[in-house]
């Protein structure tokens, strides 16, 4: 499948991170492609986030709603696209009474104000954003969600405001409004990146807590899949963005490399873990984990026996 990418507005692609082109349209949305946003960030669902640019930095939210026109839906089923003629039109129901949208001028998601985020956040992040903190107006705020395909979906919004709601179930509680920028979006394959099998030997260290034994089973440009011969309860009790190192040493005819990696726990399944990295550790000291770092890693395992017989195996099965 490679790289996938679909551009909500024909603004083209661009790599270069850009302030709010939402605040200023000229045009409507297209309904059409609002709905495929609708399919990558459903109501409902957890995500992640990060702001301005900090991806590092992401942690976990949920779609609570969304914004059509200035007004607000919390339900899947209140919301939808048909055909009214030969143009697309959304199916909004408000208080029971449903209604036909003809222009989108201003679509928007709405996430919880969790003040307890800020507390995850280490210092220097947090005073990059300064006292106001990620949702200071015209911030941006760039959504992540992985469909069960294994698509990551990323999308660009830009903070209209922080409001609290009054009624509905979500009654007391405070929503940030996020005004989306959909030329923004870019659904990317997980699997794109060739993922390395192996059978080594490691150690996993978690911050404020033990270290444990296990086996490197692959890893790709992004993650590595983890397997412990025993799970304990300082495993079972991992929570999704914990921070984890990783050590091992690839030791070939004698002449050996110790690589040390920083990551979160992304995903756990039985005694099974994937860890999403973000740095390697260099003299002791963290340092963002590149491009030739990877190479190197993976040179350095592709030659391993361990990972010799793992790719006879996966050839043979």
């Amino acid at each position: 499948m490679g790289f996938l990418k679909k551009v909500f507005g024909g603004a083209g692609d661009n790599n270069t991170p850009k302030k709010s082109q939402g605040s200023a349209r000229a045009e409507p949305l297209s309904i059409a492609k609002l709905t495929e946003l609708f399919r990558y960030f459903p109501l409902g669902e957890k995500i992640r986030y990060y702001p301005e640019y900090q991806k590092e930095g992401a942690l976990e939210t949920i779609v609570l709603g969304y914004s059509v026109n200035g007004q607000f839906v919390f339900s899947p089923v209140d919301i939808g696209c048909q055909q009214d003629g030969e143009r697309d039109v959304l199916r909004l129901t408000v208080d029971g009474q449903e209604r036909l949208v003809q222009e989108v001028a201003n679509f928007s998601l709405l996430i919880p104000f969790n003040q307890e985020d800020e507390n995850k956040r280490d210092y220097g992040r947090r005073a990059e954003l300064g006292p106001r903190g990620p949702f200071r107006r015209h911030n941006t705020i760039t959504l992540l969600a992985c469909s069960t395909g294994g698509t990551l979906s990323h999308l660009d919004t830009e903070v209209n405001k922080v409001l609290p709601l009054t009624d509905g179930i979500y009654a007391g509680h405070e929503v940030v409004v996020l005004d989306v920028l959909p030329s923004s979006l870019k659904l990317t394959d997980q699997r794109q990146h060739y993922r390395l099998q192996t059978e080594l030997s490691a150690s996993l260290s978690i911050r404020d807590g033990e270290t444990h034994q296990c086996t490197l089973l692959d890893l790709s440009e992004g993650s590595v899949r983890l397997q412990f011969a025993e799970v304990t309860a300082d495993i079972m009790a991992l929570t999704e963005f914990r921070r984890l190192k990783l050590s091992f040493n690839v030791d070939v005819d004698g002449k050996g490399k110790a690589y040390a990696l920083d990551g979160v726990m992304y995903r756990k399944t039985d005694n099974r873990l994937v860890m999403k990295l973000q740095g390697i550790y260099k003299d002791g000291k963290v340092e963002p984990l590149g491009l030739v770092d990877i190479l190197d890693i993976k040179a350095s395992l592709f030659q391993h026996p361990a990972t010799q017989q793992a790719l006879e195996a996966q050839r043979n099965s």
